[in-house]
């Protein structure tokens, strides 16, 4: 028989974090190709479109999860998010590249902060659709 959580506990819902990952992934890859044609030479639009494809993700995760995890699914959605990116990277040129270590603390900060603000957004629109 499996435990069941505390009243207050926060569980991740990994499909739906697993969802808003999908929707970031197809989001920045599609937005990538469709706005800047594969070429990376536009450093401020990629920091956009990457920040919006998180905050979509992790608006998808945090509302199709339960309403107590809806940060933290957002928050899965970004370190997944990162993961991916950094797999990519590694194996053909589609990834970060040779940015330096600044840019990649930024765009990971960014991406941290997208995901997370897309879960407590989601948190936020459920609470008001429920008064």
């Amino acid at each position: 028989m499996a435990k069941r959580a505390p009243a207050g506990a926060r569980q991740v819902d990994w499909f739906a974090a697993g969802m808003g990952l999908v929707l970031a992934v197809v989001a920045q890859l599609a937005g990538a190709t469709v706005l800047f044609g594969g070429h990376r030479s536009d450093a401020m639009g990629q920091g956009a479109l990457t920040f919006g494809a998180l905050l979509a993700g992790g608006l998808l995760a945090g509302y199709l999860g339960p309403d107590s995890a809806s940060v933290w699914n957002g928050i899965v959605v970004a370190i997944a998010f990162i993961a991916v990116a950094q797999l990519a990277g590694s194996v053909g040129p589609i990834g970060t590249g040779d940015l330096g270590t600044v840019s990649l603390v930024v765009n990971d900060v960014l991406i941290l902060t997208g995901g997370t603000l897309g879960g407590w957004l989601a948190r936020s629109a459920r609470r008001r659709m429920i008064r």
